[in-house]
């Protein structure tokens, strides 16, 4: 039900990256602005390895170019079965922690993360529940974004 682009991701030490102004996406989100990009279209990152909270594990919908180093896996529904912003909230509520291999430095499998549980309603349905999702992160950031 989903594609996996990984096989696009480039990474970049922070001293070869040229500076511009498309996202450079690692396992937690944006590490920098580069030029160029490995990906254009409407995505869904998650965290590989390298993840800052294990608990609250990196997974971010992206639309528009971006660039992807190889700590993030590249996730896209496939058309009319998979809404991306559906995914990303579905991925969210899995405990990842289950699924994860290795010692010091946590990973998810891309065979593993491909096998994922995920109950999956109608497209309709997804769409909807992925707007108001996305709507109500986009008034949580604007409240924590307010003056105190």
């Amino acid at each position: 039900m989903v594609e996996r682009f990984d096989n696009l991701r480039i990474p970049v030490t922070s001293s070869k990256r040229e500076k511009g102004i498309t996202p450079y996406y690692g396992a937690n989100g944006i590490q920098d602005y580069v030029q160029g990009y490995t990906h254009d279209g409407e995505f869904v990152l998650v965290a590989e390895d390298g993840a800052n909270d294990l608990q609250n594990y990196p997974v971010h919908y992206v639309n528009g170019k971006v660039w992807v180093n190889n700590h993030a896996h590249v996730l896209q529904g496939k058309n009319k079965m998979v809404d991306n912003l559906f995914l990303v909230n579905a991925i969210k509520q899995i405990k990842i922690e289950t699924y994860l291999v290795g010692g010091s430095r946590a990973k998810l499998n891309a065979d593993v993360m491909m096998k994922l549980p995920i109950k999956v309603p109608t497209f309709n349905e997804q769409q909807k529940i992925g707007e108001y999702f996305s709507k109500f992160d986009t008034l949580i950031t604007l409240h924590q974004r307010k003056p105190k």
